[in-house]
Protein backbone atom coordinates (compact mmCIF):
# COMPACT_ATOMS: atom_id res chain seq x y z
CA UNK A 1 0.00 0.00 0.00
CA UNK A 2 1.44 3.08 -1.09
CA UNK A 3 1.86 6.05 1.35
CA UNK A 4 -0.98 8.01 -0.07
CA UNK A 5 -3.72 5.05 0.04
CA UNK A 6 -2.47 4.86 3.71
CA UNK A 7 -2.83 8.58 4.45
CA UNK A 8 -6.45 8.30 2.92
CA UNK A 9 -7.04 5.17 4.91
CA UNK A 10 -6.19 6.97 8.10
CA UNK A 11 -8.22 10.11 7.36
CA UNK A 12 -11.48 7.83 7.24
CA UNK A 13 -10.57 6.35 10.41
CA UNK A 14 -10.53 9.65 12.08
CA UNK A 15 -13.48 10.99 10.77
CA UNK A 16 -14.90 7.93 12.29
CA UNK A 17 -13.46 8.13 15.58
CA UNK A 18 -15.74 8.02 18.36
CA UNK A 19 -13.98 8.11 21.37
CA UNK A 20 -10.29 9.80 22.98
CA UNK A 21 -8.89 6.24 23.03
CA UNK A 22 -9.19 6.14 19.29
CA UNK A 23 -8.03 9.43 18.72
CA UNK A 24 -5.08 8.77 20.73
CA UNK A 25 -3.68 5.18 18.91
CA UNK A 26 -4.42 7.30 15.47
CA UNK A 27 -2.27 10.08 16.65
CA UNK A 28 0.30 7.19 17.25
CA UNK A 29 0.11 6.02 13.36
CA UNK A 30 0.26 10.11 12.08
CA UNK A 31 3.64 10.15 14.05
CA UNK A 32 4.97 6.77 12.13
CA UNK A 33 3.92 8.15 9.01
CA UNK A 34 5.87 10.74 9.53
CA UNK A 35 9.19 8.93 10.13
CA UNK A 36 8.60 7.18 6.91
CA UNK A 37 10.54 7.84 3.62
CA UNK A 38 7.70 8.94 0.95
CA UNK A 39 7.46 5.92 -1.74
CA UNK A 40 6.50 8.54 -4.36
CA UNK A 41 8.01 12.14 -5.36
CA UNK A 42 5.70 14.58 -6.28
CA UNK A 43 6.40 17.99 -7.56
CA UNK A 44 7.12 20.65 -3.89
CA UNK A 45 4.94 22.93 -5.31
CA UNK A 46 1.94 20.85 -6.50
CA UNK A 47 0.14 20.41 -3.21
CA UNK A 48 0.35 21.76 0.10
CA UNK A 49 2.25 19.17 3.43
CA UNK A 50 -0.48 16.91 4.04
CA UNK A 51 0.67 16.13 7.16
CA UNK A 52 0.08 18.94 8.70
CA UNK A 53 -3.53 19.18 7.41
CA UNK A 54 -3.65 15.97 9.10
CA UNK A 55 -2.82 17.16 12.31
CA UNK A 56 -4.82 20.44 11.90
CA UNK A 57 -8.00 17.94 11.07
CA UNK A 58 -7.34 15.63 14.38
CA UNK A 59 -6.74 18.66 16.71
CA UNK A 60 -9.82 20.43 15.86
CA UNK A 61 -11.55 17.42 15.73
CA UNK A 62 -10.17 16.78 19.56
CA UNK A 63 -11.49 20.03 20.42
CA UNK A 64 -14.94 19.58 19.13
CA UNK A 65 -15.29 16.77 21.39
CA UNK A 66 -14.04 18.07 23.99
CA UNK A 67 -16.97 21.11 23.49
CA UNK A 68 -19.53 18.22 23.33
CA UNK A 69 -18.32 16.30 26.61
CA UNK A 70 -18.19 19.79 28.65
CA UNK A 71 -21.86 20.99 27.34
CA UNK A 72 -23.41 17.63 26.66
CA UNK A 73 -25.03 19.01 23.83
CA UNK A 74 -26.92 17.76 20.66
CA UNK A 75 -25.60 18.77 17.36
CA UNK A 76 -27.27 22.07 16.59
CA UNK A 77 -28.85 22.13 13.12
CA UNK A 78 -28.31 25.16 10.44
CA UNK A 79 -31.57 27.17 10.38
CA UNK A 80 -32.92 26.99 6.91
CA UNK A 81 -32.14 29.91 4.39
CA UNK A 82 -35.80 30.76 4.80
CA UNK A 83 -35.75 30.73 8.65
CA UNK A 84 -32.33 32.68 8.93
CA UNK A 85 -33.76 35.96 7.75
CA UNK A 86 -36.46 36.03 9.95
CA UNK A 87 -34.22 34.69 12.85
CA UNK A 88 -31.66 37.50 12.12
CA UNK A 89 -34.36 40.42 12.22
CA UNK A 90 -35.71 38.77 15.79
CA UNK A 91 -32.14 38.98 16.85
CA UNK A 92 -30.79 42.12 15.75
CA UNK A 93 -34.05 43.50 17.68
CA UNK A 94 -33.43 41.43 21.03
CA UNK A 95 -29.45 42.77 20.69
CA UNK A 96 -30.89 46.75 20.69
CA UNK A 97 -33.10 46.05 23.27
CA UNK A 98 -30.55 44.83 25.94
CA UNK A 99 -27.91 47.27 24.81
CA UNK A 100 -29.87 49.74 25.79
CA UNK A 101 -30.47 48.00 29.43
CA UNK A 102 -26.77 47.46 29.49
CA UNK A 103 -27.44 43.47 28.89
CA UNK A 104 -24.91 40.94 27.06
CA UNK A 105 -25.31 41.00 23.90
CA UNK A 106 -25.51 37.86 21.62
CA UNK A 107 -23.53 37.67 18.44
CA UNK A 108 -23.59 34.94 15.20
CA UNK A 109 -25.28 32.18 13.73
CA UNK A 110 -22.13 30.62 12.46
CA UNK A 111 -22.14 26.97 12.82
CA UNK A 112 -25.23 26.84 15.15
CA UNK A 113 -22.48 28.84 17.83
CA UNK A 114 -23.94 31.87 19.71
CA UNK A 115 -21.20 33.98 21.54
CA UNK A 116 -21.73 36.92 23.70
CA UNK A 117 -20.45 40.15 24.84
CA UNK A 118 -20.83 42.34 27.59
CA UNK A 119 -21.65 46.11 27.13
CA UNK A 120 -21.79 48.06 30.63
CA UNK A 121 -23.43 50.86 30.57
CA UNK A 122 -22.53 54.37 32.23
CA UNK A 123 -20.47 57.35 31.38
CA UNK A 124 -17.74 57.67 28.73
CA UNK A 125 -14.89 58.99 30.02
CA UNK A 126 -13.15 61.73 27.96
CA UNK A 127 -10.48 64.07 28.46
CA UNK A 128 -11.30 67.51 28.88
CA UNK A 129 -10.09 69.93 26.34
CA UNK A 130 -9.07 74.09 26.96
CA UNK A 131 -9.52 76.85 24.08
CA UNK A 132 -6.27 78.43 24.44
CA UNK A 133 -7.78 81.53 24.19
CA UNK A 134 -10.24 83.60 26.34
CA UNK A 135 -13.26 85.16 24.34
CA UNK A 136 -13.14 88.45 25.76
CA UNK A 137 -16.45 90.23 26.71
CA UNK A 138 -17.50 93.19 24.64
CA UNK A 139 -15.73 96.96 25.04
CA UNK A 140 -16.96 98.64 27.91
CA UNK A 141 -14.18 101.49 27.46
CA UNK A 142 -15.50 104.84 25.47
CA UNK A 143 -13.49 105.53 22.61
CA UNK A 144 -13.53 109.25 23.89
CA UNK A 145 -10.74 108.75 26.01
CA UNK A 146 -7.97 108.11 23.76
CA UNK A 147 -9.29 111.92 21.92
CA UNK A 148 -9.14 113.98 25.09
CA UNK A 149 -5.90 116.15 25.42
CA UNK A 150 -4.06 114.84 28.10
CA UNK A 151 -0.86 116.38 29.57
CA UNK A 152 2.19 114.72 31.41
CA UNK A 153 2.56 116.76 34.03
CA UNK A 154 4.10 113.65 36.67
CA UNK A 155 5.11 115.04 39.90
CA UNK A 156 2.40 117.86 39.50
CA UNK A 157 0.09 118.67 41.92
CA UNK A 158 -2.25 120.97 40.93
CA UNK A 159 -3.11 122.55 37.21
CA UNK A 160 -4.71 126.14 36.01
CA UNK A 161 -5.96 126.67 32.52
CA UNK A 162 -6.07 129.98 31.09
CA UNK A 163 -8.74 130.88 28.49
CA UNK A 164 -10.32 133.67 26.84
CA UNK A 165 -14.03 134.78 27.14
CA UNK A 166 -14.02 137.79 24.71
CA UNK A 167 -12.66 140.45 23.52
CA UNK A 168 -13.86 144.38 22.84
CA UNK A 169 -14.46 145.95 19.14
CA UNK A 170 -12.74 149.01 17.79
CA UNK A 171 -14.54 151.99 16.64
CA UNK A 172 -14.19 155.47 15.27
CA UNK A 173 -11.45 157.89 15.82
CA UNK A 174 -10.89 161.73 14.84
CA UNK A 175 -7.65 162.53 14.08
CA UNK A 176 -5.53 163.42 16.94
CA UNK A 177 -7.83 161.76 18.91
CA UNK A 178 -7.87 159.19 21.61
CA UNK A 179 -7.98 155.35 20.58
CA UNK A 180 -11.03 153.37 21.39
CA UNK A 181 -10.15 151.05 24.61
CA UNK A 182 -10.78 147.34 23.98
CA UNK A 183 -10.92 144.63 26.75
CA UNK A 184 -9.28 141.12 26.51
CA UNK A 185 -11.52 139.46 28.83
CA UNK A 186 -9.61 136.13 29.89
CA UNK A 187 -10.04 133.53 33.04
CA UNK A 188 -9.36 130.76 34.57
CA UNK A 189 -10.10 127.08 35.88
CA UNK A 190 -8.38 124.76 37.82
CA UNK A 191 -8.68 121.36 36.60
CA UNK A 192 -8.88 119.87 40.04
CA UNK A 193 -6.48 116.21 41.20
CA UNK A 194 -8.63 112.89 41.83
CA UNK A 195 -6.79 109.31 42.33
CA UNK A 196 -8.16 106.63 40.37
CA UNK A 197 -7.68 103.30 41.52
CA UNK A 198 -8.32 99.24 40.92
CA UNK A 199 -6.91 96.36 42.79
CA UNK A 200 -7.79 92.51 42.25
CA UNK A 201 -6.66 89.41 44.44
CA UNK A 202 -6.50 85.87 42.32
CA UNK A 203 -5.23 82.52 44.21
CA UNK A 204 -1.89 81.21 42.64
CA UNK A 205 -3.29 78.41 40.93
CA UNK A 206 -4.86 80.45 38.26
CA UNK A 207 -1.30 80.07 36.91
CA UNK A 208 -1.64 76.69 36.37
CA UNK A 209 -4.28 76.63 34.36
CA UNK A 210 -4.41 75.02 31.63
CA UNK A 211 -3.78 76.41 27.96
CA UNK A 212 -5.83 80.46 28.45
CA UNK A 213 -3.33 83.12 29.85
CA UNK A 214 -5.76 84.45 32.77
CA UNK A 215 -3.59 86.28 34.18
CA UNK A 216 -2.55 88.37 31.32
CA UNK A 217 -6.31 89.29 31.05
CA UNK A 218 -6.76 90.08 34.47
CA UNK A 219 -3.83 92.86 34.43
CA UNK A 220 -4.65 94.34 30.83
CA UNK A 221 -8.63 94.49 33.10
CA UNK A 222 -7.06 96.04 35.72
CA UNK A 223 -6.07 98.65 33.14
CA UNK A 224 -9.14 98.67 31.36
CA UNK A 225 -10.95 99.33 34.47
CA UNK A 226 -8.90 102.61 34.89
CA UNK A 227 -9.77 103.91 31.64
CA UNK A 228 -13.48 102.70 31.85
CA UNK A 229 -14.01 105.47 35.07
CA UNK A 230 -11.80 107.76 33.33
CA UNK A 231 -14.53 107.98 30.31
CA UNK A 232 -17.21 108.15 32.33
CA UNK A 233 -16.18 110.82 34.70
CA UNK A 234 -14.65 113.08 31.26
CA UNK A 235 -18.14 113.71 31.32
CA UNK A 236 -20.40 113.24 34.23
CA UNK A 237 -17.52 113.99 36.83
CA UNK A 238 -18.84 116.01 39.86
CA UNK A 239 -15.24 118.32 40.18
CA UNK A 240 -15.95 117.73 44.09
CA UNK A 241 -12.96 116.90 45.90
CA UNK A 242 -10.91 114.27 44.50
CA UNK A 243 -13.16 113.93 41.41
CA UNK A 244 -12.84 115.65 37.80
CA UNK A 245 -15.22 117.84 36.52
CA UNK A 246 -16.75 116.40 33.65
CA UNK A 247 -18.68 118.45 31.16
CA UNK A 248 -21.73 118.22 32.18
CA UNK A 249 -20.62 119.99 35.05
CA UNK A 250 -17.94 122.10 33.97
CA UNK A 251 -17.22 124.95 35.65
CA UNK A 252 -19.74 127.73 34.77
CA UNK A 253 -16.94 130.08 34.11
CA UNK A 254 -16.07 128.67 30.98
CA UNK A 255 -19.35 126.77 30.50
CA UNK A 256 -22.00 129.42 31.64
CA UNK A 257 -25.26 128.26 32.13
CA UNK A 258 -27.27 131.19 32.21
CA UNK A 259 -26.37 134.52 29.87
CA UNK A 260 -23.96 133.78 26.78
CA UNK A 261 -24.43 129.97 27.36
CA UNK A 262 -23.94 127.59 24.51
CA UNK A 263 -26.59 124.98 25.36
CA UNK A 264 -29.67 124.69 23.80
CA UNK A 265 -33.06 122.62 24.28
CA UNK A 266 -34.03 119.56 22.46
CA UNK A 267 -37.52 117.32 22.96
CA UNK A 268 -36.14 114.60 20.74
CA UNK A 269 -34.30 113.58 18.12
CA UNK A 270 -35.79 114.58 14.00
CA UNK A 271 -34.33 115.01 10.74
CA UNK A 272 -33.55 118.70 12.03
CA UNK A 273 -31.47 117.85 14.09
CA UNK A 274 -28.30 117.13 13.29
CA UNK A 275 -28.45 120.83 12.07
CA UNK A 276 -29.47 122.24 15.32
CA UNK A 277 -26.90 121.07 17.35
CA UNK A 278 -23.98 121.75 14.99
CA UNK A 279 -25.26 125.62 14.22
CA UNK A 280 -25.23 125.85 17.20
CA UNK A 281 -21.24 125.67 18.23
CA UNK A 282 -18.68 128.51 18.04
CA UNK A 283 -19.11 132.23 17.17
CA UNK A 284 -21.40 133.93 15.38
CA UNK A 285 -19.40 134.57 12.37
CA UNK A 286 -18.09 131.40 11.28
CA UNK A 287 -19.46 127.87 10.10
CA UNK A 288 -17.15 125.54 12.45
CA UNK A 289 -16.05 122.67 10.71
CA UNK A 290 -17.40 119.58 12.23
CA UNK A 291 -16.64 118.56 15.61
CA UNK A 292 -17.15 115.42 17.45
CA UNK A 293 -21.08 114.16 18.63
CA UNK A 294 -20.73 112.51 21.96
CA UNK A 295 -23.98 110.20 22.26
CA UNK A 296 -25.09 106.84 24.14
CA UNK A 297 -25.88 104.31 21.50
CA UNK A 298 -29.61 104.29 22.32
CA UNK A 299 -29.61 107.82 20.57
CA UNK A 300 -27.42 106.77 17.72
CA UNK A 301 -30.17 104.35 17.42
CA UNK A 302 -32.70 106.95 16.97
CA UNK A 303 -30.81 108.71 14.70
CA UNK A 304 -30.99 105.89 12.38
CA UNK A 305 -34.58 105.61 12.65
CA UNK A 306 -35.42 109.15 11.65
CA UNK A 307 -37.39 109.08 8.29
CA UNK A 308 -39.51 111.45 5.69
CA UNK A 309 -43.21 111.52 5.15
CA UNK A 310 -42.62 109.42 2.49
CA UNK A 311 -40.87 106.57 4.54
CA UNK A 312 -36.81 107.63 3.03
CA UNK A 313 -34.38 107.31 5.84
CA UNK A 314 -32.92 110.93 6.79
CA UNK A 315 -29.59 110.25 7.49
CA UNK A 316 -26.97 107.79 6.74
CA UNK A 317 -24.69 106.59 10.01
CA UNK A 318 -21.50 104.78 9.25
CA UNK A 319 -19.79 102.77 12.32
CA UNK A 320 -16.65 101.52 13.27
CA UNK A 321 -16.98 100.43 16.52
CA UNK A 322 -17.37 103.01 19.20
CA UNK A 323 -16.98 106.08 16.59
CA UNK A 324 -18.48 106.60 12.84
CA UNK A 325 -19.84 109.28 11.22
CA UNK A 326 -23.55 110.70 11.13
CA UNK A 327 -24.28 112.50 7.64
CA UNK A 328 -27.60 113.52 6.10
CA UNK A 329 -28.53 111.21 3.22
CA UNK A 330 -28.98 113.71 0.58
CA UNK A 331 -25.62 114.81 0.94
CA UNK A 332 -24.17 117.89 2.83
CA UNK A 333 -23.36 118.09 6.63
CA UNK A 334 -21.24 114.82 8.16
CA UNK A 335 -20.57 114.66 11.65
CA UNK A 336 -18.11 112.27 13.49
CA UNK A 337 -19.58 110.43 16.46
CA UNK A 338 -18.22 109.35 19.65
CA UNK A 339 -20.48 106.67 22.02
CA UNK A 340 -19.99 107.57 25.43
CA UNK A 341 -22.51 105.29 27.91
CA UNK A 342 -22.11 107.90 30.34
CA UNK A 343 -24.33 110.25 28.22
CA UNK A 344 -28.17 110.59 29.15
CA UNK A 345 -30.33 109.62 26.22
CA UNK A 346 -32.54 111.91 25.16
CA UNK A 347 -34.79 109.55 23.70
CA UNK A 348 -35.20 107.68 26.97
CA UNK A 349 -38.32 108.62 28.62
CA UNK A 350 -37.18 108.00 31.63
CA UNK A 351 -34.29 110.96 31.25
CA UNK A 352 -36.34 114.32 32.66
CA UNK A 353 -36.70 117.06 31.20
CA UNK A 354 -33.90 119.62 32.09
CA UNK A 355 -30.94 116.75 31.94
CA UNK A 356 -27.77 116.86 29.26
CA UNK A 357 -27.75 114.32 27.41
CA UNK A 358 -25.58 114.69 23.68
CA UNK A 359 -22.66 117.11 23.54
CA UNK A 360 -21.34 118.57 20.75
CA UNK A 361 -17.28 119.73 20.52
CA UNK A 362 -13.95 119.39 20.11
CA UNK A 363 -12.35 116.77 22.55
CA UNK A 364 -9.23 118.71 22.21
CA UNK A 365 -10.89 121.85 24.30
CA UNK A 366 -10.75 119.43 26.90
CA UNK A 367 -7.77 119.28 29.29
CA UNK A 368 -6.72 116.24 31.34
CA UNK A 369 -3.29 116.82 33.20
CA UNK A 370 -2.31 112.96 34.21
CA UNK A 371 0.22 113.69 37.49
CA UNK A 372 0.45 110.08 37.60
CA UNK A 373 0.40 107.95 34.93
CA UNK A 374 -1.39 104.58 34.79
CA UNK A 375 0.71 101.73 36.70
CA UNK A 376 -0.08 98.26 37.12
CA UNK A 377 1.83 96.30 39.61
CA UNK A 378 1.83 92.98 41.00
CA UNK A 379 2.10 91.47 44.43
CA UNK A 380 3.03 87.99 45.91
CA UNK A 381 3.78 89.31 49.32
CA UNK A 382 0.85 90.28 50.72
CA UNK A 383 -1.04 87.16 52.05
CA UNK A 384 1.38 84.99 51.10
CA UNK A 385 0.47 82.64 53.60
CA UNK A 386 -2.91 81.41 51.68
CA UNK A 387 -0.80 82.15 48.29
CA UNK A 388 -2.67 84.99 46.68
CA UNK A 389 -1.67 87.25 43.50
CA UNK A 390 -2.41 90.42 43.71
CA UNK A 391 -2.72 93.29 40.76
CA UNK A 392 -3.33 97.07 41.24
CA UNK A 393 -3.49 99.84 39.28
CA UNK A 394 -3.09 103.69 40.09
CA UNK A 395 -3.40 107.07 38.30
CA UNK A 396 -3.92 110.98 39.28
CA UNK A 397 -5.23 112.78 36.95
CA UNK A 398 -7.46 116.07 36.73
CA UNK A 399 -10.21 116.98 33.91
CA UNK A 400 -11.91 120.40 33.02
CA UNK A 401 -13.11 121.99 29.97
CA UNK A 402 -10.53 124.48 28.88
CA UNK A 403 -12.12 126.50 26.10
CA UNK A 404 -15.32 129.24 26.72
CA UNK A 405 -18.53 127.28 25.67
CA UNK A 406 -15.84 124.99 24.10
CA UNK A 407 -19.28 121.96 23.79
CA UNK A 408 -22.56 122.81 23.20
CA UNK A 409 -24.58 120.45 25.78
CA UNK A 410 -27.94 118.94 24.61
CA UNK A 411 -30.55 119.78 27.27
CA UNK A 412 -33.92 117.54 27.29
CA UNK A 413 -36.77 120.15 26.76
CA UNK A 414 -40.84 119.69 28.06
CA UNK A 415 -43.00 119.70 25.50
CA UNK A 416 -43.71 123.70 26.95
CA UNK A 417 -40.23 125.12 26.07
CA UNK A 418 -40.34 124.65 22.59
Amino acid sequence: MTLKEKKEELRKKINEAKDENELAELRKQVELLEDLEPEEKREEKEVVDERSLLRGAIEDLEQEKRNLNLQDAKEIEKPKKEDRKVNEKELIEERAKDLKEGKAIKIGFDNGEQRSVTVSGGTILVPKKYKNEIQESFNAVSGMVDMLNTIPLNGGESYSVAFEKGYGEGDYTTEGGEYKDIDVETDYVETGRAKITSYIEVTKEVKNLPAANYLALIAKRVNSSIKKKIGAQSIVGAGTTNTIKGIYNADTKVMPTSTGTADIELTGIDADTLNEITFAYGGSEDVEAPQTLILSKADLKEFAKVKTPDGKFVYAITKNGARGTISYKDGGLAVPFVINSACNSISDSATTAGKYTMIYGSLSDYEMPVFSDIEVQESTDYQFKKGMIAYRADCIIGGTVSKYNGFVRVKKATAASV
